[in-house]
Parts: C-alpha cells; structure tokens; sequence
C-alpha cells in the first residue's frame, strides 16, 4: 500500500511539473529540428565562394518529460486493466490523454475499459478516435482494429 502511494505521488508530481512548462506539440508550421553543415570554399577565380554539398544530419529523438510520464500512466492504466479494475483504468487513461492527446494507445485502453463494462457504443467511438491516430504504429493499429471487430460484433 505505502509502495503504491508512493508510486502514485511520483507520477502525480511528473505529471504536475511536465504538464506546465512543456508544450505537447510543435506549433503549426514548424519544421522539426535538422542540423546541417556546409562549408564553403573559395572558387576558381579566387573571389566567389562556392557552397559545397550540404550534410544534413536528423536531431536526435529525445522523449519530452510529458511523453515519458503518458507512458508511465498508460503502464499504470493496462495494470488496473488487467486486474480488472476498470473504473481506474478510465480514470487514468483520461489523465493520460490530457497530457497527449494524439497517442493512440490511450484510445486502445479506454476503448477496451469501456468495452468490457458493455459501454460498446462509446468503445467504438473511442476505438476509431484511436485508429485515425494509429499511422505511426502498426501494432496499436492492429490491436484497435480486432477491438473493432469485436465490439461490432457484440453490437449485432
């Protein structure tokens, strides 16, 4: 129980400090962050410079301190899922999808929370919510679409 709380408060306080001073997005318009060197050299006449090739190297991919604390709280959420304590798993998959959101893994967990409390007509809405968030992840797509699937067939 003390372990718990303890773990509770950790991720209370994560979340508290990301959820202020991060912004969740790049605002619109934006390009991402690219380094690129270029070196230029003097042409044949002596006056002119040339630019040679340019390297353009990717930023390194960093997690932002909001993306790590979703992760923790989605974690948190898919225990309570299992356990069968799915009124928590709500509760935490929403603060998750405060903090992001676009992350179609938070739609998989309240879709399924909600689909096996027999709520299957928000577990839908909430499963295509998520599978028009799935580009990047085959694998949550996949997982959302079987939701799909079975909740359309309970439906029937």
């Amino acid at each position: 129980m003390w372990l718990r709380c303890v773990r509770l408060l950790a991720v209370a306080v994560l979340v508290l400090a990301t959820s202020a001073c991060a912004p969740l997005q790049a605002p619109r318009g934006s390009t991402p962050a690219v380094k690129s060197s270029q070196s230029e050299t003097v042409g044949p006449t002596g006056k002119q410079p040339q630019q040679v090739a340019k390297k353009i190297v990717p930023a390194r991919q960093t997690t932002s301190p909001a993306q790590r604390a979703v992760s923790i709280l989605l974690q948190e959420g898919w225990g309570y899922y299992r356990v069968e304590n799915y009124p928590r798993s709500i509760a935490i998959a929403e603060r998750a999808q405060r903090l992001d959101p676009q992350r179609a893994e938070v739609y998989l967990l309240l879709s399924s929370s909600y689909f096996v409390q027999s709520k299957t007509g928000l577990a839908e809405h909430l499963a295509q919510r998520g599978l028009s968030l799935s580009q990047g992840d085959a694998a949550i797509r996949h997982k959302l679409q079987s939701l799909l699937v079975q909740i359309r067939g309970a439906v029937l």
